[in-house]
């Protein structure tokens, strides 16, 4: 293998090690005594879809599968609605895809997030009802969208409502022109926020709990970018945000509760409205004591 490498070797970038041209045989040897070197607990593999011919590209991909595969990557051309299909269905649901080749328009797959993490460069096929079938992945990231705000709001609206974990955090690069209106965004949401450093962040949490472990949604922003978040209260620092939250929609409740009364009723149930009140000022006081930082 040494003499292999050494033969072959073109240069070293970051630590990456490129390779002029070698044979498929030649890639897996060099992969079969590497992995018998070093202890390596994942291995991600990277095509060049844009300079493999088709038939290449499966041979590669075959091979693959037959190794301990964490990541596959996809770089660059455009690939075919019949060959992505392909590749979705070959490709194991532990797996972190990367597809950053051009993507028909007019593509569609019920299994497009059907791995831990998913990531397409071309998104502009996708519907915001898709992203309603992600379930339980680490990272979702959209490069090139047609998704607005009101999109990303009802992405959320149904992320809070859902009565399973659909991802730790999803990026979204909103259709180009878009601007960022928060408001929009967060219309209809109960929502708390920092102003740390000027940089805005929105914590959200979920209404559905009873058997979801990601609970609490931090929303961020970077020009077109949507950053969103999650959190389980039992590994990551979110507790607080998560019962500053609690209290919040329950002052809501109450504050719904007295509207009703009052515009329902007109004095008819004053002994009724004034348990809200009472249950009203409690909550209040229990907000100031626990929030220290948050804007409501």
């Amino acid at each position: 293998m040494a003499q292999l490498l050494h033969c072959r070797y073109l240069k070293e970038i970051d630590g990456d090690m490129y390779l002029n041209y070698v044979s498929i045989e030649e890639v897996f040897s060099i992969y079969s005594s590497l992995s018998r070197i070093f202890s390596c607990p994942a291995y991600d593999w990277f095509l060049l879809f844009g300079e493999l011919k088709l038939d290449k590209f499966w041979e590669y991909t075959e091979r693959i599968l037959t190794t301990e595969l964490h990541g596959f990557v996809v770089d660059g051309g455009s690939i075919s609605n019949e060959s992505l299909a392909e590749l979705m269905e070959k490709m194991p649901e532990k797996a972190n895809i990367i597809i950053d080749s051009d993507i028909s328009l007019d593509y569609s797959n019920p299994k497009a997030f059907n791995f831990r993490s998913v990531e397409y460069k071309e998104a502009r096929w996708l519907k915001i009802e898709n992203l309603f079938s992600i379930r339980n992945s680490y990272m979702i990231k959209l490069k090139r969208t047609n998704f607005d705000c009101s999109d990303v709001n009802q992405f959320i609206h149904y992320w809070s409502g859902s009565d399973k974990d659909m991802m730790e955090e999803i990026r979204i690069t909103l259709k180009e022109g878009t601007q960022i209106d928060t408001q929009e965004i967060t219309k209809d949401l109960i929502v708390i926020h920092t102003e740390e450093n000027r940089d805005i962040e929105y914590f959200i949490k979920a209404t559905n709990i009873e058997r979801r472990k990601f609970v609490v949604g931090r929303l961020k922003f970077s020009e077109e970018k949507v950053i969103f978040t999650t959190y389980d209260l039992f590994k990551h620092d979110a507790l607080c945000e998560y019962l500053v939250l609690k209290l919040v929609h329950q002052k809501k409740d109450c504050e719904e509760k007295i509207r009703r009364l009052e515009n329902e009723f007109r004095g008819l149930r004053d002994a009724e409205k004034r348990k809200f009140q009472v249950e009203l000022e409690e909550l209040e006081a229990k907000l100031e004591v626990l929030n220290c930082h948050f804007v409501i």
